[in-house]
C-alpha cells in the first residue's frame, strides 16, 4: 500500500511537470502613455465638465444663486472659489459663478460673476 502511494505521487509529479512545459509564461502587453493616445483621431473622448448640481434659487439684486448639488460632485468644485459654469439642458452657457464657504448639506452658495442663470439650469465644473 505505501509503496503504492509513493509510485502515485511520482506519476502525479511526473505528470505536472510536463504539463508545466506547455503553458508559457504571460506577458503583459504594453499600456498607451495617456488616453488620448490610445483613441483613434475621430473617436468621442470623454467632456472635460463634470456635473456639480442645478441652480435651485437666484438673488439677482444681491447676486448670489443656490445650487442644488448633485449625488457626488467634484471635491475640487466644491473649494471656495472655484468658478462653476451654468448652461442650459440644450448646453448653452448661461453665467459663470463662483462657490462661497456656504455649504449646507446639498445646498451650495455662489456668487454670480457673469451672465443671468435661470432656475433649473445645470451647474458643470470644467476640469483642467
Amino acid at each position: 500500500m505505501m509503496l503504492t502511494a509513493r509510485l502515485l505521487t511520482l506519476l502525479a509529479v511526473i505528470f505536472l511537470t510536463g504539463a508545466c512545459s506547455h503553458f508559457a509564461p504571460l506577458t503583459p502587453t504594453p499600456r498607451p502613455r495617456s488616453a488620448d493616445e490610445a483613441l483613434p483621431p475621430d473617436a468621442l473622448r470623454p467632456s472635460p465638465n463634470l456635473l456639480v448640481g442645478r441652480v435651485l434659487a437666484i438673488d439677482r439684486s444681491r447676486g448670489f444663486a443656490i445650487v442644488e448639488l448633485a449625488a457626488s460632485p467634484p471635491p475640487a468644485a466644491l473649494a471656495d472659489g472655484a468658478e462653476l459654469i451654468t448652461r442650459t439642458d440644450a448646453l448653452l452657457e448661461t453665467a459663470r459663478v463662483r462657490t462661497s464657504r456656504y455649504t449646507r448639506g446639498r445646498m451650495l452658495g455662489t456668487r454670480i460673476v457673469s451672465g443671468q442663470p435661470s432656475p433649473g439650469d445645470e451647474v458643470v465644473f470644467h476640469t483642467p
